[in-house]
């Protein structure tokens, strides 16, 4: 049972054998940390908060376009439960991970989160301007309901067209919510940070100029 809780599969016989011939008072214990201690564990638990943050390698809608590139975000969440990541820095990162300093790779891709749903190309290459807008409100309605239910454990998005009728959540609030993820936007973005993408500028530029330097000679030579 421990085996199938803490990383869904079960012992094998020769590990069912040792855990039973091992007669010391810690024999449990020394499992329970063998098992947190394996890759598995991450996997496993995992797949519980990608249901939450509403994971899919597919945009859905009409087009259903494959997202190649959407597994950086599932092997984040791995291995934040394999390096017992801090839930503080878990979901700082997920929110606004690509403002945090330092910045980095991983918190770039943290905020996956936030356009982990489902992505309605058609409605958002409408020649209507009523109908476009219309989606992008769906989509940032979809966007704050993850961010509270997940991290709140409440449905700000209901307020969204009234005041909360039972939690204190007026409407206000929830436009408020609104505005902090206004430029949020779905699609492709490097995970190289600033500075990263300044020094391979500087590198680049400096190839180019050795480049014109060789071509100035070869047309030297050629002449």
């Amino acid at each position: 049972r421990l085996s199938f809780d803490l990383i869904g599969l079960p012992p094998s016989p020769e590990e069912i054998d040792a855990f039973l011939e091992d007669r010391s008072r810690q024999a449990y214990e020394r499992l329970v940390e063998r098992l947190l201690a394996s890759p598995h564990y991450g996997e496993r638990w995992a797949r519980h908060w990608l249901d939450i943050a509403r994971y899919t390698e597919s945009q859905g809608f009409e087009y259903d376009h494959m997202r190649p590139n959407a597994w950086h975000y599932r092997d984040y969440v791995i291995a934040s439960f394999n390096r017992d990541k801090p839930y503080d820095r878990f979901v700082r990162e997920q929110i606004a991970g690509d403002v945090l300093e330092p910045v980095t790779p991983e918190g770039i891709v943290a905020t996956s989160l936030l356009v982990c749903g489902s992505w309605d190309q058609a409605g958002n290459s409408q020649a209507n301007a009523t109908q476009k807008a219309a989606t992008r409100e769906e989509e940032l309605e979809d966007l704050i309901s993850v961010v509270a239910q997940s991290f709140l454990g409440l449905t700000v998005n209901c307020a969204r067209c009234h005041d909360h009728k039972f939690d204190p959540i007026p409407q206000s609030d929830y436009y408020r919510i609104k505005a902090v993820f206004e430029g949020v936007r779905h699609g492709e973005r490097p995970l190289a940070t600033a500075a990263e993408v300044r020094s391979h500028e500087e590198r680049v530029a400096e190839l180019r100029a050795r480049i014109k330097a060789r071509e100035r000679n070869v047309q030297q030579v050629e002449a």
